[in-house]
């Protein structure tokens, strides 16, 4: 008896393992099928460039992320994503997250009297329409799906990112990514795949 019961447990354990693995299918699918992709840009995708100073004083220097968002129902809109415990910064006008990121990431010298940018924003950089991308990876989270682009141009570092555009979905995404048909709707008010000549 004891045998039979593990074996059912085992099959059990098995089959919902499968069922879990096809749902994720079509997140996998969803990936594929833009990772890789040349795009030419459809509307203005914006960059923040930007220095960061870290814990023990070091700068990365030209640090990089898109602010680029787009809802189903919100429209679009600009966001820094938050450091430190701090909120994320969202605004309708790129500048506005600017300023607000001089307020929200002055920090305290340690030390000395004084303050410094733990985030300090060096310029707001924009992929205008007719601009081509790659797209260089595609992270699904949990109420999220954030398209990340290489530049193309031979004279951009090797790997950097340009820029990225995050669909923000109002709640959490399903196992299947049932949702998938509208978020690529989404994207695609910003950039179409460039047709490959054979």
């Amino acid at each position: 008896m004891r045998i039979f019961a593990k074996a059912v447990l085992v099959c059990l354990v098995a089959a919902l393992l499968g069922v879990t693995a096809h749902a994720r299918q079509p997140r996998r699918e969803f990936v594929d099928s833009w990772r890789g992709r040349r795009v030419e840009i459809k509307r203005t995708l914006i960059t923040l460039v930007y220095h960061e100073r870290g814990r023990l004083g070091r700068i990365y220097r030209n640090k990089r992320d898109g602010l680029t968002v787009v809802t189903p129902s919100a429209g679009a809109y600009f966001q820094f994503d938050g450091r430190d415990s701090e909120q994320d910064i969202i605004a309708r006008d790129p500048q506005q997250v600017v300023e607000r990121i001089g307020g929200a990431y002055q920090r305290d010298e340690p030390v000395e009297t004084g303050f410094y940018q733990r985030i300090d924003p060096q310029l707001i950089e924009r992929y205008e329409p007719g601009g081509a991308l790659v797209v260089r990876d595609v992270r699904i989270d949990r109420d999220r799906v954030r398209l990340s682009f290489e530049n193309p141009a031979t004279d951009s570092p090797a790997g950097q990112i340009a820029t990225w555009l995050t669909v923000q979905w109002p709640k959490d995404l399903s196992v299947a990514l049932t949702e998938a048909p509208l978020i690529d709707a989404l994207i695609r008010q910003y950039v179409v795949e460039v047709q490959e000549t054979p």
